[in-house]
């Protein structure tokens, strides 16, 4: 064994090799379960987000927040499994030929409700209503295209796309 200059011992390396080794295993063990549940995840969701992906919203839409869930080890907490939802945020007027257009796009053929400006509610009511809306089945999803406002003059507008199986209902 080599002596460091202070005249301590170096270890030996077949026993940091050893060491390294059980540390890598180690890892891998403790990593392994972690791996298999996001492959799952993604393997378990690819059919719906590849059905999502074909719902383009126009470029001035920001995408705002999303959820997937689903899987085999998917447990229904919150969300029911296979299911999905993207919420998107514009300060645009979204006209009924937008969702149609996303609604076509991706094969629902379905109409549009709603004039996606008026809102549903009594005067003076204030609160979150669906302007307009288009809903389907495709490829096993009940499918919904919705835009959400808070009120007549509010310029913002919240357009949801919200994916579910079948098997969900």
């Amino acid at each position: 064994m080599e002596a460091y200059p202070n005249g301590l011992q170096r270890p030996p390396k077949r026993r940091l090799r050893k060491w390294l080794k059980g540390v890598l295993l180690a890892l891998l063990v403790l990593a392994a379960p972690v791996l298999a549940l996001e492959l799952s995840h993604v393997i378990g969701t690819a059919k719906m987000v590849a059905f999502a992906d074909r719902l383009q919203p126009p470029p001035a839409w920001k995408e705002d927040a999303h959820n997937v869930t689903g899987g085999l080890f998917c447990t229904a907490v919150v969300e029911p499994c296979d299911s999905m939802w993207r919420s998107y945020r514009t300060q645009q007027p979204v006209v009924r030929n937008d969702i149609q257009r996303i609604s076509d796009g991706a094969g629902l053929g379905v109409r549009v409700e709603g004039d996606c400006e008026t809102s549903p509610l009594p005067p003076n009511v204030t609160a979150m209503y669906v302007a307009c809306s288009a809903k389907g089945v495709r490829d096993g999803y009940d499918v919904e295209i919705r835009v959400l406002k808070l009120t007549d003059d509010d310029p913002e507008r919240i357009i949801q796309f919200r994916l579910s199986s079948i098997k969900n209902r």
